[in-house]
């Protein structure tokens, strides 16, 4: 309680000041103006003269903050900086010139003067024109505030991406070296060697191609759909080697998508993470599906959730979901619907750039 009335006295006198100095400037421009256009003009302190600027500063900062309010609603200036600027100078113009014509002429005039102050168009035109600097001034400094917290936002958005990306491709790493995913290969590398010497070979080149994608691609950015597909084909094979039938994984897609854009290794985290969390049996087998819908690749799940629910930091799902919002403004969308667990991957079209981050490895 005593902090918001502390905020609310400090904006108070904030506002105050802000009205004081304003009147101030246009009181000491003003004199300074006339006194080098007219040789007899005297500049002199006079507390009415100050009163109306005080008046006049009042009602310009009220007015244009309550405009400024109604702006941020209407034509907000993330939508459009120029049209932004456009309306809240015209908005302010009209404003100021409205109120110095009013109280000047109107008010002041016929309260305190007995003619007005200025008595000719040259004086008015340069009454004018001083408060169309000022709105000009004004809107500009606004401008400015937005692009610096526009600028300062993107910094830390940029670092916050570098530390995710980091995350993500420690995570990714981890995925593929843990000593889980050795034992299992090794495993049944080890039974095939006995039993079948040409499937061993094989499988040793599939992992072997597994492990040549992820060295060669863990620092870009993005790779071409056909690309995570064929690496995806031999992290396939691992599995179906691994599992059999109790695990099926279908892709149905049309080449027309292989030219589109996604996060490498975006795919295999997903089915890792499915297989992971999911029984994966003979009494149960396990199907995963790849599909397109509209502009959209979907990996999709059914729910076997194991009993006992394995520790997960979580990190691949967020980190998926931070990089692609990096990238676009499509977001990445997760459905639990207690049937099916559904990831929804935007397709990257168009000048996507394909180029690698620094490595941190």
């Amino acid at each position: 309680m005593k902090k918001q009335r502390d905020l609310l006295t400090y904006s108070l006198l904030w506002r105050l000041l802000s009205i004081a100095i304003l009147a101030e400037g246009i009181y000491l421009v003003l004199d300074l103006i006339f006194s080098l256009r007219y040789r007899n003009y005297q500049i002199q302190w006079l507390w009415n003269r100050y009163l109306l600027y005080f008046v006049l500063a009042s009602c310009i900062i009220l007015g244009t903050h309550y405009i400024q309010r109604l702006l941020n609603i209407r034509f907000p200036w993330d939508k459009s900086v120029r049209i932004r600027f456009l309306v809240q100078f015209f908005s302010y113009t009209l404003w100021v010139l409205l109120l110095s014509t009013v109280i000047r002429n109107g008010i002041f005039k016929r309260i305190i003067y007995s003619s007005s102050m200025f008595i000719n168009l040259d004086d008015e035109i340069i009454i004018n024109s001083v408060a169309t600097c000022i709105v000009l001034s004004t809107v500009s400094l606004d401008l400015g505030v937005f692009l610096l917290n526009k600028w300062r936002y993107s910094l830390v958005q940029i670092e916050r991406f570098k530390k995710e990306n980091i995350e993500f491709h420690l995570e990714m790493l981890k995925t593929q070296v843990n000593p889980h995913f050795l034992f299992n290969n090794l495993n049944t590398l080890s039974s095939l060697i006995y039993t079948n010497q040409d499937t061993a070979a094989e499988f040793v080149r599939q992992l072997a191609k597994v492990y040549r994608y992820v060295l060669e691609n863990r620092t870009k950015e993005l790779v071409t759909l056909q690309e995570e597909l064929t690496f995806l084909q031999s992290y396939i094979y691992l599995m179906d080697l691994r599992f059999g039938n109790n695990l099926r994984i279908h892709t149905q897609l049309p080449d027309s998508l292989h030219t589109y854009a996604i996060a490498p290794l975006t795919l295999q985290m997903l089915i890792e993470n499915a297989i992971k969390h999911n029984i994966v049996s003979q009494k149960k087998p396990f199907e995963i599906r790849i599909f397109q819908e509209q502009s959209y690749l979907i990996i999709q799940n059914p729910l076997q959730l194991k009993p006992v629910k394995e520790f997960s930091s979580q990190i691949g799902l967020k980190n998926i979901r931070s990089r692609y919002r990096f990238i676009t403004d499509r977001a990445v969308e997760i459905i639990d619907d207690g049937i099916h667990f559904t990831v929804k991957i935007p397709l990257l079209e168009g000048n996507y750039s394909f180029t690698e981050q620094p490595a941190i490895l």
